[in-house]
């Protein structure tokens, strides 16, 4: 059986010829290839059309735009996942961890120390007004970063609220003699405690602790760490589980 993709039509001489051949065998006329190259291009590129209407007219296909990312909706739904943490938060710690961001960003374009100095005592008002003049706050949520006992026993604590912002309590006896941070053996804080890990999402009550340079208590050593990385003791009276 003859098939158009095989045989072809001699130029010269009318007659079926095979698409192979470089001339005709009846006449000896050359073959014009250029023919057979038409017919394949103009296949192919009714094949595409073809594909391109059926993704077209496809409801689930994954659509992309023309930078290969996705379309609106995809973006849109990856917009609202990165911001449903930051809604979830209580309004006071969402007001905390924005002034402590600022100040840590302005902190790090100082060109000198009196700068930095100005700086950390506007951070001092800002935090306060964060915290609506109060120290105690309600359901914070966070991720416990370290559980540990010191030489007595006594739970030693760290909640990572953000990047780089902690809540903790003292890491020994002698630094908490006057706060009373650590946490005692035979609480229900304690037990709560016991039944947790590293790494596990955690939402915390309790109290800071009221300081004449920051505000709040901070334990960082340099105001650069005060700034930048600050670390805010705090008197925890509950701690659960997300």
């Amino acid at each position: 059986m003859k098939s158009g993709s095989l045989w072809t039509e001699c130029g010269g001489c009318q007659k079926q010829i095979s698409v192979n051949a470089k001339s005709c065998p009846h006449c000896g006329a050359k073959l014009k290839r250029h023919r057979v190259l038409k017919w394949t291009g103009g296949a192919f590129l009714a094949l595409v059309v073809v594909g391109g209407i059926v993704r077209t007219n496809n409801p689930d296909r994954n659509p992309h735009d023309a930078n290969g990312t996705s379309t609106t909706s995809s973006r849109d739904a990856a917009v609202a996942a990165t911001k449903e943490p930051e809604a979830a938060l209580p309004a006071s710690q969402r007001d905390f961890l924005a002034r402590t961001a600022d100040y840590r960003q302005r902190f790090q374009s100082t060109a000198n120390e009196l700068q930095q100095s100005a700086l950390r005592d506007e951070r001092r008002s800002a935090l306060l007004k964060a915290l609506n003049s109060g120290l105690t706050v309600e359901r914070w949520t966070g991720t416990l970063r370290k559980l540990e006992t010191n030489t007595e026993g006594k739970a030693i604590v760290t909640v990572r609220l953000a990047p780089g912002v902690d809540l903790l309590t003292w890491n020994n006896s002698i630094s908490d003699a006057m706060h009373q941070t650590m946490i005692d053996k035979g609480t229900s804080l304690y037990a709560a405690l016991m039944t947790m890990s590293v790494g596990d999402p955690v939402t915390v009550s309790g109290s800071f602790l009221s300081s004449d340079q920051d505000g709040v208590w901070e334990t960082s050593m340099t105001i650069d760490g005060s700034m930048t990385a600050p670390e805010f003791l705090f008197h925890f009276t509950n701690i659960s589980k997300q």
